[in-house]
């Protein structure tokens, strides 16, 4: 069934020129990367990344490696977000460092401005191109896979807004926390794209993780980071007025390295978020998230994030009740009746394909079922009555005997 989804992937990358399929059916993006001048770590814009092979930082709570695993370790004292620490924000060139004609342009001269999205049907990277006028020579799919994948988590999974919802006279404040955010950090203007995306609306996005922690601890005075412990965002966009005049707020989180429900910061009324999401998550691979999932199923927040493969976000899937009773079984005295209700009643978890993700399979060893960075979504608690979109995952979960047993497998594919 996996296997099914291998022609889908290839697909979604040989519509680019630089999408090119090695023998084993990898894609060396570092390749691509390379022809366009923008390998590196740091002074390479939008692209600045730490250069090992770990698909996230490493950390005391990381899952065990597979022995005999190759690594190859991130370039010593580089640090996600390393921009913020300067009085400068990245500008479309400075940050892309590609010919004009291939940059999504947030700076518009007037008439070049994307048409109103509720006028149009953005679904996948063709459509998506097709809007922002841009030749499928331009690699930038290889960077906004993060915040149109946001953007597919808010429309088409938690249903939470949508390009046609809102209008001039009746507008939406939309809050989105953003969990485990690293390399995000080194392109946030890219997250523009969601007010171009979502005409009328006010986007708050606060993000969290240990990353973002790190930084707000490093930021000196007069430093964009410096703004967080202000409580000031740290970057600001307003789309053009054609495009319907939506804003974006970005804060970082810096109080803790993870999200936690017990934080009075999370508590808090005001920063109550309308959707939670988090990017290549491993949910069963971090201790950090099990808080999350209990919070969100405890008191129905819309809850969503993506996966490298459906396998592994299949046994993530079915570990879910199996966590919740675990804690249960320890803390049940503790809990509301509702509170009880809501986390042991029944629940869909889809899974589905996700047409943002970026373009290639991972070169990761021997490993042939389809792994793409943000290839899958889940969407782990949400409006069961909204879901229009049924999973890709058929059939109801075998329930699984052994937590620990199902827990080590999810790792195993998510590394």
């Amino acid at each position: 069934v996996h296997m099914e989804k291998v022609p889908q992937v290839q697909a979604l990358l040989k519509q680019f020129p630089w999408g090119r399929i090695e023998k084993d059916g990898t894609f060396a993006e570092p390749l691509v990367r390379a022809l366009y001048n923008v390998l590196g770590v740091e002074g390479f814009g939008y692209w600045s990344i730490p250069g090992g092979s770990n698909p996230h930082l490493k950390h005391a709570s990381d899952p065990s490696r597979p022995a005999g695993t190759l690594r190859i370790d991130d370039t010593k004292g580089f640090e996600h977000g390393y921009m913020l620490l300067s009085d400068k924000m990245l500008t479309d060139e400075t940050g892309w460092k590609l010919e004009n004609r291939l940059i999504p342009r947030l700076v518009f001269e007037l008439g070049t401005e994307p048409e109103l999205a509720s006028k149009v049907d953005i679904v996948d990277w063709d459509s998506w191109y097709k809007w922002r006028n841009l030749p499928k020579e331009s690699p930038a799919a290889l960077l906004l896979h993060y915040p149109l994948t946001v953007y597919q988590l808010l429309v088409n999974v938690l249903h939470v807004t949508g390009p046609k919802r809102n209008s001039a006279a009746s507008r939406q404040a939309l809050h989105v926390h953003y969990i485990g955010a690293e390399v995000e950090l080194n392109m946030l203007p890219l997250f523009s794209e969601l007010a171009l995306l979502l005409p009328y609306t006010d986007i708050r996005m606060t993000l969290f993780g240990v990353a973002v922690h790190s930084l707000v601890k490093r930021a000196k005075k007069n430093s964009i980071a410096m703004k967080a412990k202000q409580n000031q965002p740290v970057y600001t966009y307003t789309s053009p007025a054609s495009c319907g005049s939506s804003t974006l707020s970005i804060f970082l989180y810096g109080d803790h390295e993870n999200w936690d429900p017990l934080h009075p910061f999370i508590r808090y009324i005001y920063n109550k978020p309308d959707a939670v999401v988090g990017l290549n998550a491993g949910l069963t691979n971090y201790p950090a998230w099990q808080s999350v999932i209990l919070y969100c199923h405890m008191y129905n927040e819309s809850f969503a994030v993506t996966e490298y493969a459906e396998q592994s976000a299949e046994q993530q899937r079915d570990s879910f009740p199996l966590i919740i009773d675990h804690i249960l079984r320890k803390a049940r005295l503790n809990f509301h009746g509702s509170e009880i209700h809501n986390l042991t009643r029944p629940r869909e978890y889809p899974i589905a394909f996700n047409p943002f993700q970026c373009p290639g399979q991972r070169g990761i060893g021997q490993i042939r079922l389809p792994s793409v960075p943000n290839g899958f979504t889940i969407r782990v608690v949400g409006d069961d009555q909204q879901e229009m979109v049924h999973s890709v995952s058929d059939g109801v979960p075998a329930p699984a005997s052994d937590l620990n047993d199902l827990l080590q497998k999810s790792a195993q594919l998510s590394l």
